[in-house]
């Protein structure tokens, strides 16, 4: 019998803000919680956005929060996940709801940060930036699942990665029409 591959979900980057002075103890609480509940595959790295502060009158550098009562999470989101970071103690909620929008499960639709934002933050606390692959190729089938051609079906025409966007052809009124779109607004038919 042959078995069907799930496809890889990407995990996106997401703003969560906390109780100020509370982020380090959210991440080790949200690490916690998700090897608990088995979500460890879901769920990235946790980041609280640091840079070193040698301007300080203290000995020696020390770290300086770039942006307090905020953490950055890699994850999938789904409604698991979700749950998993608003029932965190300590989490107030996620920047960049889409008030009154939500997916099949219920889940608000949130906007996950764009990769170059990311970049930039990581860069200002001296990491390393790695760039993925494109999970989207031109002449792929896509759902768009949100916006105003929501459930409409068509073909890439051209990715944009760096902007994380993608022009998609779609059937409006019986005449190919191009549509741009963002990564997250899309889902593979």
């Amino acid at each position: 019998m042959m078995q069907l591959r799930q496809p890889t979900l990407r995990k996106r980057w997401y703003a969560v803000h906390v109780m100020t002075g509370q982020e380090e103890k959210v991440k080790q609480l949200l690490e916690r919680r998700a090897k608990a509940m088995g979500l460890e595959d879901k769920i990235g790295r946790i980041v609280i956005p640091k840079e070193r502060d040698s301007t300080s009158r203290r000995v020696g550098p020390t770290e300086r929060r770039i942006f307090p009562g905020y953490i950055l999470v890699e994850m999938v989101l789904d409604e698991d996940t979700w749950h998993l970071v608003r029932r965190t103690p300590g989490v107030t909620g996620f920047v960049g709801v889409q008030e009154g929008k939500a997916d099949k499960s219920g889940v608000p639709l949130i906007q996950p940060l764009r990769d170059n934002e990311v970049e930039s933050i990581l860069r200002m606390m001296g990491e390393e930036v790695v760039r993925p692959r494109p999970i989207w190729h031109k002449g792929e089938m896509v759902r768009i699942k949100s916006g105003p051609f929501i459930d409409t079906v068509g073909r890439i025409e051209e990715v944009n990665s760096q902007r994380q966007t993608l022009i998609v052809m779609v059937n409006l009124l019986g005449r190919e029409t191009p549509v741009e779109v963002d990564f997250s607004q899309i889902e593979r038919v």
